[in-house]
């Protein structure tokens, strides 16, 4: 008895202890609670869903540059009733991590010294040189340039699309250039994520499982994927092969999706069409690459040989001379009509560029090698017989580059009787040009056929042949804004802030 109650004392004695220390403890718990900093704020990263601290230039977890989506943080501007902005005059900012330091903006200025280049960047050098044109934005092939007003910068015309780029058409994506972003590394990475995208929900409906090959095969070993016949399902059917169109297919590629690439002109058309020997790829550290394809600090050739390199020894697939014409819903995802067929797939990547689809003469010749729709590097042309067609400042502008210092034979067709729709200062300066001779300007004229060593014309009801070594149809185009809208996506304007950017992509004034 006396055994018993002695262990029942002890009992009830290391009862009361316990109790003691474990309230020691919750009080503990609760005062360092108290007393610790709150979870820093941030969001989720689109791309891995991790948290991302406000401010920080990347994702720590799957290294995505934070940059990737300046554009999804903007807000969209409202309709109507205006925002009371005291009017005043605009002035250029230059986005650090868009700006390649190529100059085009400091040639398109006519203040001279406005703008400069220090450290690699455009910079506002002058200030008060400045009178708000804005012929800069339209010259920068990256879209680092905006006009600001105050604090606010220049709102931006862009498609509607969510952080997964997927535009209000459920299903239909769109990356690179024609979502905003004109940087290179910018749209290799919007390729590989939004395959990422598409295969996680391939997956998550059944329809996806690893592939056995290598996903970084050699020439030799390289995988070969069955087209589907034709009607049966893509997975995805990606347009456009420039820098987001092919990090998309070679992500694709890697990931055994069934795809397709459809390409209006050739691949990677639009660094083709820089100048010669173009250093492509002065571009800033914060901007990291998590795309496929390789990129480093290059000129044109050399990345495009490269380029080249790597879908010859991945088999990547691209349909080039192919332009997709429309998007049609079906039940089962979309069917794709393009200039060489139809094709149906689950999803739609459009990859394409914003300039466009140039507008052609629709006359006999026109295949021929020698005429382009652009002018690259005009002072490679040397006693050269040119044709240039078009009235407006690009085909001007194209006419008088070529004839400078009288080195070649220029033509200027237009079918118009005045040119009404340039700039004064072009009007001038071609008048110049036709009075000395190194233009010669038909008036109220059109092409009728392109032959290997002449043009034939109609010329105020009169059949004119000249000599011609090289014809620029320079008469605009269909832009990619229509093609949107006949598909069905929206269009909105997005109001772009300092507070939209990141620490790396602070705008540089």
């Amino acid at each position: 008895m006396e055994t018993l109650l002695s262990v029942l004392i002890a009992t009830l004695v290391t009862l009361f202890f316990v109790r003691g220390y474990v309230k020691t403890l919750a009080s503990k718990a609760l005062r360092s609670a108290a007393s610790a900093p709150p979870p820093a704020p941030g969001v989720a990263c689109p791309r891995c869903r991790k948290l991302v601290p406000d401010g920080s230039a990347f994702c720590a977890a799957c290294g995505a540059p934070m940059a990737l989506w300046s554009l999804h943080r903007a807000v969209v501007k409202e309709t109507g009733g205006g925002d009371g902005a005291v009017a005043a005059k605009p002035k250029p900012l230059i986005q650090a991590t868009l700006c390649i330091g190529c100059g085009s903006c400091i040639d398109a200025c006519p203040e001279e010294g406005t703008l400069a280049l220090v450290g690699g960047k455009a910079i506002l050098a002058h200030p008060e040189r400045c009178v708000g044109h804005g012929d800069c934005v339209g010259a920068c092939p990256t879209s680092a340039i905006v006009l600001s007003v105050g604090g606010l910068l220049q709102t931006l015309r862009v498609p509607s699309v969510n952080e997964s780029f997927e535009t209000n058409l459920p299903g239909v994506y769109i990356v690179g250039e024609l979502g905003g972003m004109g940087l290179i590394k910018t749209a290799i990475n919007e390729g590989k994520v939004v395959i990422e995208h598409l295969r996680r929900r391939l997956e998550q409906a059944g329809l996806w499982k690893q592939p056995e090959f290598d996903p970084h095969p050699v020439a030799s070993d390289a995988p070969v994927i069955d087209i589907p016949p034709a009607d049966e399902l893509y997975d995805v059917v990606i347009a456009g092969a420039g820098p987001a169109g092919l990090s998309a297919s070679l992500t694709a590629h890697q990931h055994g999706l069934k795809y397709l690439t459809l390409e209006q002109g050739e691949v990677a058309a639009t660094i083709r069409n820089y100048p010669r020997h173009k250093f492509l790829m002065a571009e800033p550290l914060e901007m990291t690459l998590i795309g496929s394809l390789y990129i480093g600090d290059s000129t044109k050739e050399a990345l495009l040989s490269v380029w080249e390199t790597i879908l010859k020894n991945t088999g990547v697939r691209v349909r080039t001379n192919e332009r997709v014409q429309a998007i049609i819903r079906e039940a089962e995802g979309f069917a794709v009509r393009s200039s060489g067929g139809e094709y149906r797939a689950r999803f739609v990547v459009l990859a394409m560029g914003k300039r466009g689809t140039p507008r052609r003469l629709g006359v006999e010749g026109e295949e021929r090698n020698k005429v382009a729709y652009k002018l690259i590097e005009a002072d490679t042309y040397s006693d050269d017989d040119i044709l240039i067609v078009g009235g407006g400042d690009s085909a001007v502008e194209a006419a008088l580059a070529v004839a400078q210092g009288g080195r070649n034979r220029v033509t200027l067709s237009y079918r118009g009787a005045e040119f009404t729709r340039i700039k004064e200062r072009n009007q001038q300066r071609l008048a110049k040009a036709e009075t000395e001779g190194r233009v010669r300007v038909l008036r109220s004229s059109e092409v009728r056929e392109i032959r290997s060593e002449t043009v034939m014309l109609d010329v105020r009801g009169e059949t004119v042949e000249i000599p011609n070594r090289y014809v620029f149809v320079l008469i605009g185009g269909e832009s990619p804004e229509e093609f949107l809208r006949k598909i069905g996506v929206d269009i909105v304007e997005k109001v772009l802030t300092s507070d939209s950017l990141t620490a790396a992509e602070r705008v540089l004034a």
